[in-house]
């Protein structure tokens, strides 16, 4: 009975606490974020249209022209690197 009075040392305890991330770490960590955010936003512009085209239902087509407002915007305003490959990207599912 003399093991099981004694006190079992606690395995996941450490005895260093982990260090706190950097502000450099941080803000890297937004910026790839916000990147990879906007990636998949412009990317999955091309579906989106496929599936407007494809299925013909009114309601998805009105969420999509809302949610991807700001990308027709840029192909309007015919901004200079963005528009022509948005545009090219998007037809590509037409």
């Amino acid at each position: 009975m003399a093991v099981l009075d004694q006190p079992q040392p606690d395995l996941l305890a450490t005895s260093q606490p982990e260090p706190d991330c950097t502000r450099k770490e941080r803000r890297l960590g937004l910026v790839l974020s916000g990147g990879a955010f906007f990636a998949g936003y412009v990317l999955s512009a091309g579906p989106a249209v496929f599936m407007v085209e494809k299925f013909d239902l009114p309601m998805i087509g009105s969420i999509v022209q809302v949610l991807y407002a700001p990308l027709v915007l840029i192909v309007k305003l015919k901004v200079p690197v963005l528009a022509p490959v948005i545009q090219a990207y998007v037809e590509l599912f037409r």
